[in-house]
Formats: C-alpha cells, structure tokens, sequence
C-alpha cells in the first residue's frame, strides 16, 4: 500500500462519472470495480468525490457502504464540500467513511469541522480548499466547486484550517484543474510550508512526471489523481514505479523521500 498517490474517482447517481477508460472493466462505471483496480495496484486511500447534494443521500450512501466493504481507506466529500449538519458528516463515516472532506461547509459554518474532529479526530477530516490565484505569490479560496469567489487569503485559510484540527489539507488550483498541466507548484509549496499537516497537491496532473514534481517542488505529503488513472491514460503501478525510481516511496518503506 502507497499513501503518496490518492486516485479519486467522481460520483453521481451512485455510478463513476464519466465512466472509466481502465482496461478490462466489466463495468466502466461500477464506483466498486475501478476502486478495487486501485486496491490491487497498491492504492492507500482513495478520495470519492460524491457529485450530488446531501438530499441525494439515499443513493450515494449505499455506495459508501459497499466501497468500505472492499476493505480500502476511502476519504469522502459530498457536493463539493458541503455538509448540512454535523450529523449528515457523521451518516458518511458511519456508512464506512475513513474521514470527510468539507470545503463550503468549513468557510461557511466553521464549527461543524471543529465540532467534527473533537468527535472524532483530526484524521477523520480533511480541510478542502479550492484555491484562485489573485495576484503574484496571491491566491484566494472559492467555495461551492470555485463558483463562489470569496476574499480569503488562501494561505491565512491553511492555517485556520489546520488550527480548527482537519488532519490533512487538499489544495485544489481551480488554475491547473482540467488542463493536464500539471499542480500549481507555487501555490501549493506556499500552503505546505505554512502549515503542520500534511497537503494533498490537487488539480492538473497530467503524467506520472507531474506525480513526482507534486511531491518534491510542490512539497506535498499526497498527489491527487483523477482523470490521468480513470481515463486510463496512466495506471497506479506506472505512477508507483516511476517514483520508485525517482527514489521517492512511501514512508512505510522505510526510505527517504516523502516524509509528513
């Protein structure tokens, strides 16, 4: 198991959306199936992003329920970060959760995230941001999927995430996001080092070489995969070898590269 690379996979009627170009799926959008590809190729965790509001819960919850059943670690965010209540947080950790990602949510109420991780600890939340650049060495946070702009400093959000207890930070470039480009490597160093948790690089990876510049010059604990593993274009196991050969593993193994 590697925790440097987090593939995530896009939800929405309890089905992958769009449905995936793996190789030898029986069903490109059966969520269980890609998740278990990933599984067997060595994934840690893997981040579901639900598309769908809470009301949907009904249809994605199941979902949770027989992801966990395939024994992975999954981190779970629901219409783009937005939790109704502290118990609709908690209805997605006891389907089978490992922690919940809140993004809107941690802007607009605060205290759920807090309330959350003096429930159930840090390790259990992860602080969502979804990051605009707004000037030289500059970027704010948007909210509800980086349609809402708002004036928060991204940098001054890190910390007061991380000050609030989320274990881990996913910064997403709304810049990068969809180009294949590769990660924002100034904005994410620039989070990383202001905060003591680990940061998860989001948006914009487009081979397995931006993997290995995400963790190095963007200082990142994690890489966030979506389309470059679902559409099939790269698989875990090329994304793992080339590191591995980059001489960047997992801390598990015992060897330099990636430390938290």
């Amino acid at each position: 198991m590697n925790d440097l690379i987090i593939p995530c996979i896009d939800v929405a009627g309890g089905r992958a959306t769009p449905p995936s170009g793996i190789a030898g799926l029986a069903d490109p959008a059966d969520a269980v199936e890609i998740a278990s590809v990933y599984l067997r190729d060595g994934a840690g965790p893997i981040f579901v992003d639900v598309q769908e509001p809470w009301t949907e819960h009904e249809t994605f919850l199941p979902l949770i329920q027989a992801l966990s059943g395939t024994g992975g670690t999954f981190w779970v965010t629901v219409d783009n970060g937005y939790m109704p209540s502290i118990e609709a947080a908690e209805a997605l950790l006891a389907a089978g959760a490992a922690a919940v990602g809140l993004s809107t949510t941690s802007v607009e109420h605060p205290s759920v995230l807090h309330t959350l991780v003096q429930r159930h600890g840090s390790g259990r939340v992860v602080g969502v941001m979804n990051v605009a650049r707004a000037g030289d060495g500059r970027w704010n946070v948007a909210i509800r999927g980086g349609e809402q702009e708002t004036d928060l400093d991204a940098v001054v959000w890190a910390k007061m995430l991380a000050d609030l207890g989320a274990g881990r930070l996913l910064a997403n470039s709304l810049d990068q996001e969809g180009t294949g480009n590769g990660y924002d490597l100034e904005m994410t160093p620039a989070i990383a080092s202001a905060v003591g948790v680990p940061v998860i690089a989001s948006g914009g990876a487009g081979s397995v070489e931006h993997l290995y510049e995400g963790l190095t010059t963007g200082g990142a604990r994690h890489a966030l995969v979506n389309n470059l593993f679902h559409s099939g274009q790269a698989t875990m196991t090329q994304a793992h070898e080339f590191l591995d050969k980059g001489g960047l593993r997992n801390p598990a193994d015992g060897v330099e590269g990636a430390t938290e």
